[in-house]
């Protein structure tokens, strides 16, 4: 008997045998196991699993309750059954009555413990949650509108559950000083290349519109930064007209006025401006290089685009029959193309770098100078060796006779309206306008008697500057500069009996040689002074003629007899003849490391360095530059919203049933700093919900202040915050430059979409383990504090009565080596019911 009641204490849960058997009246009270009661104690003493660990090991009832509702009960037992912990106390007990007993037993104080656990998981498990949602919005496409909107939910029930702990008064001045640091990305907020709409809207139709918007952006760039305001003749230039020549004179009008401005001085003649960069200019400039880059691009068309060896001279690089100036009016005059516009691309100034690159044969560098010729070409009379192009034709001649003085002004003196290249016109009035703060009223006068005019002077002079950077054969122009000038002058000195009307123009100009040196002892004239002794201007073209021929005549090298002209296609020298930029370089005292005197700039290009030449890399730099320019600019867009602080200024804020917009304050729930307050920080305080004077929360609204004021157009509730942040989800899409807008554009790039995915699988990976670990130490311990051994039982007692049966017994519990705790059990089940109840539980 003995051994049989040992091996019933080794079930689960253990029994100690009773040793009597009463018969009390109708009730029977067996004092003595049977193996039917010790089933009924097995069974039944399973349910008391979680409140004995509850108690015992200080745990919390839930934790305990839900880590043992997921056991198989075989696991943590000998009853050999396949149910649940749950599961098997559901069919042994009548659950309801059970619970309300176990509630009641565990908010005894040696029953209520806090899970030491919450906190991390709430955390994580709430940040589980979050990654999830993020993860399900990013698709092979973007973002998905429909799980960003479940985000945005999911993140706003964090925002309102965390009370005032996370209010935005806790990054909001953060954000404002971030973004004074890094102001130059406010520039990025728009895409800063002009697109086809933005062009038509601003009235281009056409690339002689295209050309004049490219340079008033670039006037706009210099108004900024020389300081200008509508007040002081900032630049306010707007496209029209564009379909004749007046869009050409009143560009230069406008563009002379504010370049007069930019040179004049106050009384004491200091400057009244001065170049200060900002960064409120960094959108005019990108603004010029696209759209100079776009008209460039308008001859990179295939019709355009001829094989050196078709190329007859300078004049013909765009057609085999038509000048560069015929193509040049003919490209002016074309609409402009949405298709090459639309791809924002810096193809048309790179191109300069890849026509000098061309592997192709070019001996005459045809192919790399059709860029200067877009840019700077002035007239037709640019093939190499031409008379024409001379001081005597191009900018002033006088005969020996006053009446000449009509016919003084050479070809260049109207150069302003023509379809050339696309500086003459800016040149000419950057020049006027200089000019008309240099020369006096008297000098003016001089000059209306030679039928000249600062407006001809400065045409004439971007004629100059112009044919100088257009890569052209000039050698004839500066070998007879001197000389020419010379004979000009000397006419001039002669107009009127004994040259009474010349010497109005001697006298000036002398008076100016001679304070720069020349006839008096300081000459920068290297020749014997005495010669030129107070003849200024004959020192003057004496020095003139020295500097043409040194330039005219450059030694290749110190070991060579040949030499070469600075004018002679300039350009086409750099590249195509070897030694042109070594000597050139020595001639402005810059050395080179290595000796480039048998290299040309095309042989550095063709340069091999583990099998691909120099020129090639730098072609794929280039491209891979202007293809990476987009995705550069999504990047700097994407943090310029999120520094963002305009909202406030661009939007009405109201509270429903209010018809008047509440103040920032009260969308806040603080008082910005200065008045300012980051876009962010609005778009939180709204997630959060607004509070009215008594401290509810009521709807909140938006409206631009720039709209008709109806209340159609405001937007209200969570559709206003998520608007703000960029989700229209009426019209399931993303609003332009706005947060989401930039995140789904980096988003369907393969490259930033794995970017941006990486923090988050790593968010994802570390989330996962600490709930794991959580996990992981969790069932460590349980799994130990519910093992079978630990429990053991004794028999007190079973009554049959009329309408139930009772069984008692004890329960042992082994806290630690030789430490028992006892807990006193008793249950019933009535007769009409299949399942037990809680008569009563409690630890001895």
């Amino acid at each position: 008997m003995k051994k049989i009641l040992l091996s019933l204490s080794a079930l689960t849960i253990g029994a100690t045998p009773a040793v009597s058997l009463l018969n009390v009246g109708q009730k029977q009270v067996i004092t003595q196991v049977t193996s039917e009661i010790q089933k009924k104690i097995d069974e039944t003493s399973v349910l008391f699993k979680a409140p004995i660990i509850t108690n015992a090991q200080k745990q919390n009832s839930d934790v305990t309750t839900n880590w043992l509702n997921a056991q198989k009960v075989s696991d943590i037992s000998n009853i050999d059954s396949a149910l649940s912990y749950a599961n098997f106390n559901a069919e042994k007990y009548d659950m309801k009555s059970a619970q309300k007993t176990l509630n009641k037993i565990y908010k005894d104080k040696d029953y209520k413990y806090k899970n030491e656990d919450a906190t991390s998981e709430l955390i994580f498990g709430a940040a589980d949650k979050g990654v999830s949602l993020l993860e399900n919005s990013i698709g092979d496409d973007g973002l998905k509108v429909e799980s960003v909107n479940e985000l945005l939910n999911w993140i706003s029930y964090v925002s309102f559950a965390s009370g005032g702990s996370l209010k935005a008064d806790k990054f909001d001045s953060s954000i404002l000083k971030f973004a004074d640091k890094i102001s130059f990305v406010k520039t990025f907020k728009h895409y800063p290349a002009p697109s086809y709409s933005q062009l038509w809207n601003e009235g281009v139709r056409t690339y002689r519109g295209l050309k004049f918007y490219a340079l008033s952006n670039f006037n706009s760039f210099m108004s900024v930064n020389f300081g200008l305001t509508s007040e002081t003749g900032g630049w306010n230039f707007k496209i029209q007209d564009e379909g004749s020549s007046n869009i050409a004179r009143n560009f230069f009008n406008a563009s002379s006025a504010m370049y007069k401005e930019v040179f004049s001085k106050d009384d004491q003649k200091v400057s009244k401006h001065e170049f200060k960069f900002t960064s409120d200019s960094v959108a005019y400039l990108l603004n010029f290089i696209y759209s100079l880059s776009y008209y460039i691009d308008a001859f990179n068309q295939p019709e355009y685009m001829l094989d050196p060896s078709m190329v007859s001279d300078q004049n013909h690089l765009f057609s085999p029959y038509k000048t560069n100036l015929e193509i040049m009016n003919e490209v002016y005059n074309k609409s402009i193309s949405k298709e090459n516009i639309d791809k924002r691309s810096l193809n048309g100034i790179l191109s300069i770098f890849y026509d000098i690159m061309y592997k192709g044969s070019d001996p005459n560098g045809y192919r790399s100078s059709r860029v200067l010729k877009i840019l700077f070409q002035v007239d037709d009379d640019i093939t190499d060796g031409n008379k024409k192009l001379d001081l005597n034709t191009k900018v002033i001649r006088a005969g020996s006779s006053v009446t000449s003085a009509f016919y003084t002004a050479g070809e260049w003196k109207n150069n302003i309206t023509g379809p050339n290249g696309i500086f003459n016109t800016l040149l000419a009035s950057l020049v006027k306008g200089f000019l008309d703060n240099l020369l006096s009223w008297w000098i003016q006068i001089i000059l209306s008697v030679l039928q000249l005019s600062t407006e001809n002077l400065g045409s004439i002079l971007a004629g100059l500057i112009s044919s100088i950077l257009s890569g052209i054969d000039m050698k004839y122009f500066f070998e007879n500069l001197s000389s020419q000038l010379n004979k000009t002058l000397n006419n001039i000195y002669g107009w009127g009996l004994w040259g009474s009307i010349g010497s109005q123009v001697k006298k000036p100009l002398e008076k100016q040689l001679t304070s720069m040196g020349f006839g008096t002892n300081n000459s920068p004239n290297k020749t014997p002074t005495g010669n030129f002794k107070n003849k200024p201007t004959d020192d003057f073209i004496d020095y003139l003629d020295q500097i043409m021929k040194k330039f005219n005549n450059i030694k290749v090298s110190e070991n060579s007899t040949e030499t070469w002209s600075l004018f002679d296609n300039l350009f086409n020298q750099l590249l195509n003849q070897k030694g042109r930029l070594q000597s050139i370089l020595k001639l402005f005292n810059v050395n080179l490391p290595i000796d480039m005197s048998n290299k040309s700039v095309k042989d550095i290009f063709g340069i091999n360095v583990l099998g691909i030449s120099i020129g090639d890399v730098i072609t794929l730099i280039l491209k891979g530059f202007d293809s990476s320019l987009p995705l550069f600019y999504k990047i700097l867009g994407l943090l310029a919203t999120l520094t963002g602080s305009e909202i406030s200024n661009e939007y009405n804020f109201f509270i429903k049933g209010q018809e008047k917009p509440i103040s920032i304050d009260k969308v806040l729930g603080y008082t910005p700093t200065d008045g300012r307050t980051s876009d962010l920080a609005i778009i939180w305080s709204m997630m959060k919900f607004v509070k009215d004077e008594n401290g509810k929360n009521k709807v909140l609204g938006i409206r631009p202040k720039n709209s008709n004021n109806t209340e159609e157009e405001k937007i209200w509730g969570h559709k206003a915050w998520k608007y703000l942040l960029g989700l229209n989800y009426d019209d399931k899409s993303y609003n332009q430059d706005s947060i989401l807008f930039y995140v789904n554009e980096l988003l369907t790039n393969g490259l930033t979409a794995k970017i941006i995915q990486w923090p988050i699988k790593m968010t994802r990976k570390y989330i996962d383990y600490n709930l794991s670990d959580i996990t992981f130490n969790r069932n460590k311990k349980m799994s130990y504090w519910s093992n079978k051994d630990l429990f053991s039982t004794q028999f007190v007692s079973f009554k049959e009565e009329a309408k139930q049966e009772v069984l008692n017994y004890k329960i042992m519990y082994k806290v630690k080596k030789d430490v028992y705790y006892t807990y006193n059990v008793s249950v019933y089940k009535e007769n009409t019911s299949s399942k037990y109840k809680i008569n009563s539980f409690s630890r001895i």
